[in-house]
Parts: C-alpha cells; structure tokens; sequence
C-alpha cells in the first residue's frame, strides 16, 4: 500500500498544473491525501472526496483510483478535513478512517487549532484503524536540541497526544531514525529552512509493514508546489489482528 501527501499551493495556476497526474503516474499510489488543491478535471471513475476550505476555490481531499471508500464529514472545518471510511480491505481486520488535513491559523493559531481538530478525530479513532496525512502546519516530528529550528512546547505536546492518545507515529520518523527532520516545506521567505510540517500518521501496530517513508525532492516538484510530496509504503498484512 501506498500513502502520498501533498499540498499544491493554492490549488496551481495555469503555469503550475498537472499536480494529480503527475501524483498518480509518479508513485501509482492507493490514497492521495490532498491539500490546497482543486479537484482533478477526471475523477468519474476514482474514488474521491473533496471540499473547499471556507471561500476559497481550493480545498483538502482524499482520492483513491482503485479503492471505494464512504466519504466522512467530521464536526467543523469543513474543507480543511476531508475524511472517508474503507472497509473489506486486507490492510486491517478493521475499517481504516482515513482524514486528509490542512491545519488553518483559526483564531487561536496553528498549534491550538490543531489540538482543536484533534478533539474533533478522536472518536473515529474507536473501533478503527486511524489514519492522518497532510499539512499540519506544525512540526509533525521530534525535534532534537541541536536541530537548525527550535521545537514549541505546544508542538510537542500535539506529537505527545497523537502518541499517547491516539496510539499514532509519524511514519517518516519510524522510518528514519536518528536523523534531523527532512525539509518538506521551502518557505517563501526563508527557503533553506528544514520546515517539516507535511506527514504521515498511522496506527502503532502498522510499523511492522512500514517499508519506507520519503520526502520527494526534485526541480519539477519544486515548480508546482513550495511544499515536497511524502510518500509511505507498506507490505501486506501477514499476522491476524495485525
């Protein structure tokens, strides 16, 4: 299985367009997690949900071409969070609930907003396997104390929560180890800072299959968008209850 996140910047322009397709011949992945887009102009035959966020022309999606899914509306943030249910998959003996993000600033900022939407996912987590990807737009790994950008209590206490609470790991962290977060966002202003706000979340008994977790580089990802695509994979489930 193949998960991929990434944020188009507001939705492309004519000069910056074929962001799905270039998504989907790239990696072929089974979800596309999705973040200031606008929908593909061809997705009659795909499996895909897709709302804007307030006024805006774009907004957040969740996008499958070979796995049907029932399309979730969790309680506010409506195009900011876009969700859907699979069911009958060999991934998991459970319902897999599946919720593209894009963190707003709301009222309060990025780091109470986001404790906000959490309080919202939480009671998909019962009964199912939760899975989370997009822009947080707050760190979405640990920080060490030498690490080039200082981690925000509040960032850690969200990391703490997805962990503790929500049984959740960054899947770039499982996957990477011991090493500085990698850049997933080229900030307009400061463009060599290692902003790593775009991530992958997934169920602690998920990391046995966990094979790889990248952030994608390359100049032509960088003409379309100033964030970087991250792309997970996993193997097959080979134990019950896995």
């Amino acid at each position: 299985m193949r998960i991929v996140t990434y944020n188009f910047l507001h939705g492309g322009s004519p000069k910056r367009c074929g962001h799905w397709s270039r998504l989907i011949r790239t990696f072929r992945p089974d979800l596309i997690l999705a973040q200031e887009c606008r929908p593909p102009e061809d997705s009659h035959s795909d499996a895909f949900a897709w709302r804007a966020a307030s006024t805006r022309k774009w907004g957040s999606a969740l996008y499958s071409h070979s796995l049907g899914f029932a399309p979730i509306v969790p309680p506010d943030y409506g195009g900011w969070i876009v969700g859907g249910e699979f069911n009958n998959l060999e991934w998991s003996t459970r319902p897999i609930r599946v919720f593209s993000i894009h963190g707003p600033a709301g009222t309060h900022g990025y780091i109470k907003t986001m404790q906000l939407i959490l309080d919202r996912l939480l009671p998909f987590r019962d009964g199912a396997d939760l899975v989370l990807g997009g822009d947080f737009n707050v760190a979405v790994g640990y920080r060490s104390d030498q690490d080039r950008i200082r981690m925000l209590r509040g960032e850690r206490a969200i990391l703490d929560r997805l962990a503790d609470e929500f049984d959740l790991v960054s899947c770039w962290q499982a996957a990477n180890p011991n090493r500085r977060l990698a850049q997933t966002l080229r900030w307009m202003r400061n463009p060599s800072a290692p902003y790593h706000c775009d991530g992958i979340f997934v169920p602690r008994s998920w990391l046995p299959r966990l094979q790889f977790c990248r952030v994608i580089r390359g100049s032509r990802w960088n003409q379309l968008s100033d964030h970087n695509p991250v792309l997970a994979e996993f193997g097959r489930r080979t134990t019950v209850g896995v």
